[in-house]
């Protein structure tokens, strides 16, 4: 991880001054002492979409080696993590709890748009940092209504006009069936696929089904997406409901090419359950190096990754898309909280977040790195696809600008 070097010499200068020099003061925000860091998090370890636990199971397992390292400017990360079962209404309960109780610095990493939409008024009507979260809606670079929010990950309406370009050159005359979760994040995928086709969107979207994430499955909705005679199946899930979507659609014959969202690609959790046949061939955007591709085994920071895991989180799968991005989540936040220095403020905390400048972390992708601004809270630029050759996710073409 690369510090800022004019962080690190100011704060060598600071120590070596005067008590009374403004530079030596150490600033400590509410959840923050000379010699620790609290920060909070609620994600889905239970209930319909718990495979996305893991994205916090591999934080919590970096911010351990991180503190045996001796910490973030000699402060220890203490992160503290509840189960919010992928529920809003406990998912706000139990951020409440962490800012009120806990008494932590900032929210880290939380998962879902439900989720997040359930908690970002409250945190940023409190000026409480909510950051890396792990949804890709549209709102969240809205920094008029959310400016103490970030999002981890590309956003979802940026994400679909990219597989909408792809369909646009290789399968300009298909026929699109989309399977939906019935909310934001369906809708901003959904939304961004249209605007990308463009006119053509009204023409090529043949047929539209919903679901909802209490639904037991999505067989019937598949049964009659493939009824409209399309060739192309957009399965716009999570957890099981992928897994269903991909396997029912393999059961009873039907054959499209397959868009899967990036946060539903992961191997071990989605492309093996669902099977090597009815997963072979399906295209999904990616950001992180795919481990499970033979090109990158030699790679530093695939090598460095599998390393990690091999002594701070030994039953993580490593080809496990989720790991990836819980690792390059916590490697970002690792960058910001350095780049703050000892003035551990929530006001410099956001202050840092929000102005990232082409920073990398070793397992990104060639051609992507991560900004912001205090106007514009989108940290990717790029993306590039991938595809399931039934064993592994195989990157090709570029980084493509979203």
């Amino acid at each position: 991880m690369k510090l800022n070097r004019r962080t690190v010499v100011l704060g060598a200068i600071a120590s070596m001054a005067a008590p009374l020099s403004a530079l030596a003061q150490k600033r400590n925000g509410p959840g923050v002492s000379d010699t620790e860091i609290r920060i909070g998090s609620t994600m889905p370890f239970s209930g319909p979409v718990s495979i996305l636990g893991t994205l916090g199971k591999t934080s919590l397992a970096y911010f351990n080696k991180l503190n045996e390292e001796g910490g973030i400017n000699g402060r220890r990360i203490k992160l503290i993590q509840y189960d919010d079962g992928y529920n809003p209404g406990k998912a706000l309960e139990l951020t409440r709890r962490l800012v009120e109780q806990d008494e932590v610095s900032f929210i880290f990493e939380t998962v879902g748009t439900a989720t997040n939409n359930a908690i970002y008024r409250y945190l940023n009507g409190k000026k409480v940092p909510q950051l890396l979260i792990f949804s890709g809606a549209s709102k969240w670079n809205d920094v008029a209504s959310a400016p103490f929010t970030i999002s981890g990950m590309p956003t979802y309406n940026a994400e679909g006009r990219v597989y909408a370009r792809w369909i646009l050159e290789n399968m300009p005359g298909a026929k699109i069936a989309v399977l939906m979760q019935n909310d934001d994040f369906g809708r901003d995928y959904l939304a961004g696929i249209k605007a990308g086709l463009g006119d053509k969107a009204k023409d090529m979207i043949v047929a539209q089904s919903t679901y909802e994430t209490t639904d037991a499955s999505v067989d019937s909705q598949v049964v009659s997406l493939k009824g409209s005679g399309a060739n192309v199946f957009i399965s716009l899930s999570n957890g099981k409901f992928t897994v269903q979507s991909m396997k029912k659609a393999h059961d009873i014959g039907w054959k499209p090419q397959v868009i899967l969202p990036l946060g539903s690609s992961s191997l071990s959790a989605i492309m093996r359950p669902a099977g090597a046949d009815a997963g072979r061939g399906a295209i999904t955007g990616v950001y992180n190096k795919p481990v499970s591709d033979p090109q990158f085994d030699k790679d530093p920071g695939v090598v460095g990754l599998r390393e990690f895991l091999k002594k701070w989180l030994p039953e993580a799968d490593p080809t496990d898309s989720l790991v990836g991005g819980g690792y390059t989540a916590a490697q970002v936040l690792e960058n910001i909280l350095r780049r703050c220095g000892d003035d551990l403020t929530r006001e410099n905390i956001m202050k840092q977040a929000s102005s990232l400048s082409g920073i990398s972390t070793p397992l990104l992708m060639p051609g992507i790195t991560l900004s912001t601004s205090e106007k514009d809270h989108e940290l990717y630029g790029h993306l590039w696809l991938q595809r399931f050759d039934g064993n592994a996710w195989i990157p090709f073409g570029k980084a493509i600008s979203v």
